[in-house]
């Protein structure tokens, strides 16, 4: 099977500005805005605001910028194909880890001659993209001797460390579907999930394992470790406090999370604007806890 492989890539967010410089979506950028670090694009001088550039790569119908959010890969390349012949493409051999989930794929012709169309058994999965395609030349137009068809896949490592964090990449896969309602609950649980194994972990030196665990369950639940506990370990540990948009789009996500898993329908539809602040705010949130953690994880090193 003849191809070209081009590149794999996480989308960098573009300055709004100049557009000539794109910025990479890192754990450093995220943590200067979280401190209130300025940023500014050398190319224009222009301020730039991490919340604004991710938050609008929701408004862009291009799903690699989207999934970029939540370290998403794109891979791209050009395979060669034969009108009326089958094109086996490995995932694997071109470099997407066996056990990655596959999120989508396009296939677009340079050229005249035929149409890549998907093959599948006689009982097709719907929602899973395997990691062995079968593409079948059909023939569309003038026929050439062969097709340049550019190819584009992106995916997400998979693996038992980022489990919680599968959630978040469900949410905007299912943004990516319109289905706006199926974003909420993943949402909130890899917030929810992050939030309570900090908070487990924090308090763990001060009580027995089942006190702690029943203090976060029955007392101090997610609202109160978001709105109160939160705050006071973020102060505790001389790290910013979560910005008030932030919280209060979860607080927000959490309501809404209630009103599915009890009633299952919100009190009005989930708009696209509503359900892409809601996101990005769940990746915001993430992020600042994962920061947050390894600050705490730092000071106690140094204690000791």
């Amino acid at each position: 099977m003849k191809y070209d492989l081009l590149h794999t890539e996480i989308y960098q967010t573009p300055c709004p500005e100049c557009k000539a410089i794109s910025f990479p979506i890192t754990n450093e950028n995220l943590s200067n805005y979280f401190h209130g670090i300025v940023m500014k694009c050398p190319k224009c001088d222009t301020k730039l605001d991490w919340w604004s550039l991710l938050l609008r790569h929701f408004d862009w119908d291009f799903p690699s910028y989207t999934y970029a959010i939540v370290g998403g890969y794109t891979t791209s390349l050009r395979i060669y194909m034969k009108a009326g012949e089958i094109f086996i493409l490995d995932l694997e051999k071109i470099g997407i880890p066996k056990e990655s989930k596959i999120l989508q794929t396009s296939y677009t012709p340079n050229g005249e001659g035929l149409f890549p169309v998907e093959l599948h058994g006689n009982t097709p999965v719907r929602h899973y993209i395997p990691n062995i395609i079968n593409l079948y030349g059909r023939q569309f137009g003038e026929p050439e001797e062969e097709t340049p068809v550019a190819v584009q896949i992106n995916w997400a490592e998979k693996s038992a460390e980022n489990e919680i964090w599968e959630n978040i990449i469900s949410a905007v896969e299912a943004f990516t579907a319109k289905n706006y309602n199926a974003c909420v609950i993943p949402s909130n649980v890899s917030v929810e999930s992050t939030l309570n194994n900090l908070m487990t972990k924090y308090f763990s030196p001060f009580a027995p394992k089942d006190k702690v665990e029943d203090f976060l369950s029955n007392g101090a639940t997610y609202s109160y470790q978001l709105n109160i506990l939160l705050p006071l370990v973020a102060h505790n540990s001389d790290f910013p406090k979560m910005p008030d948009n932030i919280r209060g789009s979860l607080n927000r996500l959490r309501g809404l999370r209630n009103s599915l898993a009890h009633r299952g329908k919100t009190a009005k539809q989930i708009d696209k604007k509503t359900i892409s602040e809601l996101i990005c705010s769940s990746a915001f949130g993430l992020s600042y806890l994962n920061l947050l953690q390894e600050r705490i994880d730092k000071r106690e090193i140094n204690c000791h």
